[in-house]
């Protein structure tokens, strides 16, 4: 998985690349996502990784995220970028599934919002740390017209209190060890300043149940690589 400023080079090379195309008309979004991740922290629900390992095609993630979808996790997130899946293959991804797909990029820019709904996006993370106030508002507005869930990347208690101020945003914590691994014990301690009515997800990958459970009652959903539970995958 890349690291963070790799995954910004990386969002900040689709602006640029979305700048220069025409998008077509954009429908807003019929599947809830807020609503499939959202338990005001009495259960912790399942949002499943997907992304294309080596020498995987793109009929292998479908199939994976039939199992998932079929296996009834709360979503599907779709890794972007040079590590994982395309546009084209998240709009084939969203066609093959019922469950909410989250777009697995860090927004900077409208037009990725537009280009992620276009493919079949429900929601996606907007990089909130790097924009202003009103940036983060003017894509919190943008996604809400396409009836997309904003899901707002949380690196610091400063974080949660401006995200807090975004009514129907939901808090996406990502706190990484040095290795960028899972750091728990930092998202519990920002899990814990957020009411029990906001939506908290914890945006890097799970490695183990163990994980998982210190996470319960403080978070509503965790994301899940697609081999983190290599035993318990659906259809394994």
């Amino acid at each position: 998985m890349m690291d963070r400023s790799q995954r910004l080079s990386a969002s900040r090379d689709e602006v640029r690349l979305l700048a220069r195309l025409r998008l077509s008309e954009v429908t807003p979004s019929r599947r809830d996502f807020a609503q499939y991740v959202a338990t005001e922290k009495q259960e912790l629900v399942v949002i499943a990784r997907l992304t294309r390992v080596s020498g995987g095609t793109v009929d292998d993630a479908i199939a994976q995220a039939r199992a998932y979808d079929e296996a009834d996790v709360a979503a599907l997130a779709v890794a972007a970028g040079p590590e994982g899946l395309s546009l084209a293959d998240m709009a084939a991804i969203a066609a093959a599934t019922t469950a909410p797909i989250l777009r697995d990029v860090l927004v900077l820019d409208p037009g990725q919002l537009y280009a992620a709904r276009l493919h079949g996006g429900d929601a996606a993370v907007i990089a909130a740390p790097e924009l202003d106030a009103a940036a983060v508002r003017e894509l919190v507005a943008v996604a809400s017209s396409l009836h997309m869930a904003a899901v707002i990347e949380v690196l610091s208690a400063a974080d949660v209190d401006a995200a807090l101020r975004l009514p129907h945003a939901i808090l996406g914590l990502s706190c990484t060890t040095a290795d960028g691994r899972l750091d728990v014990q930092r998202t519990l301690d920002l899990a814990k300043l957020v009411p029990a009515a906001r939506t908290v997800i914890a945006l890097p990958p799970v490695r183990s149940p163990q994980e998982a459970i210190g996470l319960q009652g403080v978070c509503d959903a965790v994301m899940v690589a697609a081999a983190a539970y290599a035993d318990n995958t659906p259809g394994s």
